[in-house]
């Protein structure tokens, strides 16, 4: 991640009620995910649930990438 652009976003990862909001949101955004790739006979759609499942976990891990990256900077 540019360097800039992290420490740009990391007040607004920084916030407890932002993280904590979005946490959530994403928890189930991933449960949906996991209940289609159950419920699927179609590989084509259980391979479309497993990267957004994917996507979704990597950005719960969001903070910890900006805060990473923005240090690196200094």
């Amino acid at each position: 991640m540019n360097p800039k652009v992290a420490r740009d976003v990391l007040p607004l990862v920084s916030n407890p009620d932002f993280a904590e909001l979005i946490g959530i949101y994403l928890d189930e955004k991933i449960s949906e995910q996991y209940k289609i790739m159950e419920q699927s006979v179609d590989t084509h759609v259980i391979y479309r649930a497993q990267g957004a499942a994917s996507i979704l976990r990597r950005l719960k891990s969001m903070k910890a990438e900006i805060q990473s990256s923005a240090e690196r900077d200094k």
